[in-house]
């Protein structure tokens, strides 16, 4: 009998732990950026709010690089051709905003947008092709732990309107009486709880924790102390859409499906009524949107199919704005920065095909969610396949609620509202594509072990000295805030350990990255992703020293102000607004001696102040020139630097002649700048003065009368006789009515 030897099996290799740990990271790094730009502030920016956008900057740099990693370390393709028919709507209208926003002549100020818009497709496009239903599972748990943060301190806010001394943090009482919560604006915060409500309600069904009824409730409270009208509407056609959606296609209940839909459209026509209560309470917002809706179709017809490019809007619409938008305002800047209908906005800024695209990747999106809640279960269907069904159902529900909202709001264009819709977005993409289970890289041996080493030990240095910089220049921050109260000190403490915990843990994700992978490609890309997440952190700091100039002007400080709001605009290219700023601060000061000075802007030869101003003021008139603002700030230069000649005319008999020669070339060109200002602004009182104090100084009484006849009359277009009554009993209307006397 012949003996059989067993056959050796072979080597089975072993899975490749850096792109192990790299799937683990991206979730829980997503979640966690949910979490952040939700709840974080940082009142040490003049925009307490401008850290969400940093963290949405820098948050989605580091994904979008790690699943650059990713890839490379798989050697696959990110968008197989299974993938194409799921991604192509939402592609398409990417390439088309990019195409309009190529075509848009003023690309700075409209740059940041853009980018923000590109990165949320990122992102979308990350969890449609990358996450699973274990991976969306992560996800939802950071939701529902934001919302529980989130709706908590709501109350909070809620019962301080009877005990103010509840809430102990520095923006307290606000919005008078109406909660915000973390979101900066109670209308940020309904649209929050919207979409929060679904997905906790859905998590409801899937798991049957009672603890999540507390939480809706909660939610409920909350909303109605935002009195945001636009949300109660979303949240009624969000309830309307998971009843209807849950008792059709995913429970199939016909034991009272009647009654349960009846009850839904009730809900639906409570917050309607609700909102139309508030409307006539604050019939003021409703004004408000429809003139804007009004200007904004006039940009829509005056650019049908390109579009003015993602972005634009707040640089074109001052153009078409309607003068009664000043009055209710009640100021003269550049306050609209949206159309307050994200549809309008969407056809005003890519066109009727921009639109087009945009309602096209939704109804992809609804048509896929139903298909799939639809398809019938096994008899004995596992946990993994019911989970599907109920997260499709929460996360389609969030998707109608903010849709919804968007109709009367703009809170997609921020990013705690933004944030979340590209990850409803990527959700609903990764539960309709049936995607095969990943299969694990393989682990490679690096080819050039020595080139590897050097490459990682550089990387690492690299990002250590990253970690170890932006810990240098938020310390730089945190000196130059003052802590009184206690919610001060509370949230310097809550500020310290976020920063560090969030750096200090990407940190090591990268370090851990670079030292598991064995591809030089990975080390090379997390090495690239350092100067861009670095340019968006500096965009942060910028903010904080343009607020520390502010405060230095307001405490009597010019001089001082000026280096700040040069750092400002040394770190954050893209904002013109800081050079308007610093513009000013050259007029107030208006030092003719030239010299130079690099802290105030000076690049190569020496200028006057004079000089100074008239380069802020020209380049923000290059990338903005409809700026409400600006053509009065050029006039108000000439006008002042006129008056300073005259003053030396009578000083000097011998230069006189020149000195008013300079002084009318002055007044004429601060006239046509105060003519152009009119056109953008038709009610600011200051242009009034300013053109009947020149015409006094020319003794020409008949044109300062025709400008107070102009300015009490007031605009053309405004017959309601509540904007009108302003212009005849403005204070300074005394003033512009004595040349008549």
């Amino acid at each position: 009998m012949v003996k059989r030897t067993k056959k050796s099996s072979l080597p089975v290799k072993a899975c490749d732990a850096c792109a192990a740990f790299i799937r683990r990271a991206l979730p829980n790094l997503t979640g966690w950026l949910i979490l952040l730009v939700s709840l974080s502030f940082f009142t040490a920016t003049y925009d307490s709010a401008h850290v969400k956008l940093t963290l949405l900057h820098m948050g989605a740099t580091v994904l979008l690089t790690l699943w650059a990693c990713l890839k490379i370390i798989e050697r696959k393709n990110p968008f197989p051709r299974s993938t194409w028919p799921f991604l192509a709507p939402l592609f398409i209208y990417l390439a088309w905003q990019t195409l309009s926003f190529l075509c848009f002549p003023y690309k700075l100020e409209a740059a940041e947008e853009f980018i923000r818009l590109m990165m949320y497709g990122g992102i979308g496009a990350l969890i449609a092709c990358e996450f699973t239903a274990q991976d969306i599972r992560t996800v939802t748990k950071f939701i529902v732990l934001t919302a529980w943060i989130s709706f908590i301190y709501g109350l909070v806010q809620v019962v301080a309107i009877w005990w103010p001394s509840v809430d102990f943090l520095p923006w307290h009482n606000f919005f008078a009486g109406r909660t915000f919560s973390t979101h900066a604006n109670p209308n940020f915060f309904g649209a929050f709880i919207v979409f929060a409500s679904a997905i906790i309600g859905a998590e409801f069904l899937r798991t049957r924790q009672k603890t999540l009824l507390v939480l809706l409730a909660m939610g409920l409270v909350d909303l109605f102390f935002t009195e945001s009208k636009g949300a109660w509407l979303a949240y009624g056609a969000m309830a309307v859409f998971f009843t209807f959606a849950y008792t059709n296609c995913l429970a199939r209940i016909k034991k009272h499906l009647v009654k349960i839909n009846v009850l839904a459209v009730a809900c639906l026509l409570i917050t309607t009524v609700g909102a139309g209560i508030y409307c006539a309470k604050r019939f003021q917002s409703v004004s408000f949107r429809a003139y804007t809706w009004i200007s904004a179709f006039e940009m829509v017809k005056d650019s049908p199919i390109l579009g003015t490019g993602p972005g634009s809007f707040k640089l074109v619409y001052p153009a078409y704005r309607r003068p009664q938008i000043f009055y209710i305002e009640n100021a003269h800047n550049n306050e609209t920065q949206h159309a307050e209908n994200e549809y309008l906005e969407q056809a005003a800024t890519g066109g009727i095909i921009g639109l087009a695209l945009f309602l096209w990747l939704f109804t992809f999106l609804f048509a896929c969610t139903f298909k799939n809640l639809k398809a019938p279960l096994p008899a004995k269907p596992s946990q993994k396949e019911l989970s599907t069904k109920y997260y499709l159902l929460g996360y389609a529900a969030a998707l109608t609620g903010l849709l919804v909202h968007a109709v009367v709001d703009i809170s997609i264009h921020f990013v705690s509202s933004g944030l979340l819709l590209a990850v409803f977005i990527g959700t609903i993409l990764a539960l309709s594509m049936q995607k095969p289970e990943s299969q694990s890289a393989l682990a490679q041996t690096a080819r050039y072990p020595r080139g590897l080493l050097a490459i990682r030990l550089l990387t690492c240095l690299a990002i250590s000295a990253f970690v170890v910089y932006l810990g240098i220049e938020f310390a730089k921050i945190l000196k130059h805030l003052a802590l009184v109260t206690l919610g001060e000190k509370l949230l310097f403490a809550m500020a310290i350990i976020t920063f560090f915990g969030t750096v200090l843990g990407t940190g090591y994700i990268y370090l851990r990255t670079v030292w598991q992978t064995t591809r030089i490609w990975v080390c090379t890309i997390l090495l690239t992703s350092l100067p861009i997440c670095l340019f968006f952190f500096n965009m942060f700091t910028a903010n904080h020293y343009y607020s520390l100039g502010v405060a230095l002007v307001n405490l009597q400080q010019p001089y001082a102000a000026l280096p700040a709001f040069t750092d400002a605009i040394k770190r954050n290219p893209l904002l013109t607004e800081y050079h308007q700023y610093r513009a000013n601060i050259f007029a107030m000061t208006l030092d003719l001696s030239k010299h130079f000075n690099p802290a105030l802007g000076d690049k190569d030869t020496p200028r006057t102040d004079y000089d100074r101003a008239m380069d802020d003021l020209s380049f923000v008139q290059k990338h903005n020139p409809n700026h409400a603002l600006l053509n009065q700030e050029v006039g108000q230069l000439h006008y002042t630097l006129a008056m300073r000649q005259l003053n030396q005319a009578q000083e000097s008999p011998e230069q006189a002649l020149l000195y008013n020669q300079l002084a009318t070339e002055n007044f004429a060109q601060a006239k046509a700048s105060f003519l152009k200002s009119l056109k953008l602004d038709p009610v600011n009182i200051n242009t009034y003065l300013l053109l009947i104090n020149m015409a006094l100084l020319r003794h020409d009484v008949d044109e300062a009368q025709n400008w107070v006849n102009a300015y009490t009359q007031g605009p053309d277009g405004v017959t309601e006789e509540e904007f009108l009554a302003r212009h005849r009993q403005n204070p300074q209307d005394r003033t512009v009515h004595r040349p008549s006397q």
